[in-house]
């Protein structure tokens, strides 16, 4: 009777110890140099047997191997969860150090010109620029833009551009639409100067969105209200409302300024506070011309299609015949 219960009990023994033993080649390496009793143990007490403890005698976790997380760079953040796990940084920037591109010491969370170096008082942007141009020389840019762009037909591009917005994904009953580019001078120059690069970008936007295209692309969408945003200041949007003929098409008092903010919502800034304008969709095209050679580059959202203008009528490139 004893022999049969001896027998039980190394039988219940070995089959608890058998258990325990989740990485057999792990515990028979512990074995080599090691009795059964010490790969078994767990001195630190934090759960990870010896044999699969690298960190024996000091207390970590399972998910390490028995090894406490590091924070390489002491700045309170656990590696696995830095960014930046070797340079020092806070929790709000995800463990990575606020930069500086320009080094006039704004950090760019901050500064209105990340990459121009300018003043704090002027939020981190150089003094304003203002560039005269003499009447005549813009009188022959825009000759000049007329006598290369003669054969575009902007009516058959945006046929082209309208027919790849798919109406199911604006569901909501405002539908916010990003002009094209219509100032160029960046940061710490005159939102309103009439330099060269500036004047074709106003007659490259004003060839494309004539009150034909317009009214299509609202009449994609009979049932919103159309607000065209324009990137840049709040004089290009004024300038938006005089140019296009609405003919019924509500107009907006919308502030300039709207944008996405970090949550994906759509945002204006009234008194220093950013409010959510709710139950919006938003329709970004940026239009990027090669006059020289008939040819535009169409950004929607992520997206980007090539087309070119070949007597008269346009037809959809390769990225690689764009950059022919």
């Amino acid at each position: 009777m004893k022999i049969k219960i001896s027998g039980v009990l190394f039988f219940i023994l070995s089959y608890f110890h058998a258990q325990e033993i989740s990485d057999k080649v792990a515990f028979e390496k512990c074995r080599k140099e090691n009795s059964r009793k010490v790969c078994l143990s767990d001195n630190d007490k934090d759960g990870t047997l010896f044999y699969l403890d690298q960190c024996p005698d000091e207390t970590g976790i399972l998910e390490n191997n028995g090894c406490p997380w590091p924070d390489t760079d002491n700045d309170g953040i656990l590696d696995k969860d830095d960014a930046c796990p070797t340079v020092n940084g806070p929790v709000e920037n995800n463990g990575c150090p606020w930069q500086d591109m320009d080094g006039d010491g704004i950090w760019d969370k901050d500064d209105a010109c990340p990459t121009i170096a300018g003043k704090v008082e002027l939020n981190g942007c150089p003094p304003i620029i203002r560039h005269q141009y003499s009447v005549e020389a813009l009188k022959k840019v825009e000759d000049d833009f007329v006598a290369r762009t003669k054969n575009y037909n902007y009516h058959a591009l945006a046929d082209q551009i309208f027919k790849k917005i798919g109406k199911k994904y604006y569901k909501h009953k405002i539908l916010y639409i990003s002009v094209l580019d219509v100032f160029s001078a960046g940061c710490g120059m005159d939102r309103t100067d009439y330099s060269a690069d500036n004047v074709v970008n106003r007659l490259k936007y004003k060839s494309f969105w004539d009150d034909r295209n317009f009214k299509k692309f609202v009449n994609i969408f009979p049932e919103k209200t159309i607000i065209p945003v324009s990137r840049g200041s709040d004089y290009a949007y004024k300038s938006f409302l005089e140019h296009i003929d609405f003919k019924g098409i509500p107009k907006s008092k919308l502030d300039y300024r709207t944008v996405f903010n970090a949550k994906g919502n759509f945002v204006k800034t009234v008194k220093s506070k950013e409010v959510i304008i709710p139950e919006s969709d938003f329709i970004q095209i940026s239009l990027n011309m090669e006059e020289k050679n008939n040819k535009a580059e169409i950004l929607m959202g992520d997206l980007i299609y090539y087309f070119e203008f070949k007597n008269s009528e346009v037809k959809e490139i390769s990225k690689s015949d764009y950059y022919q």
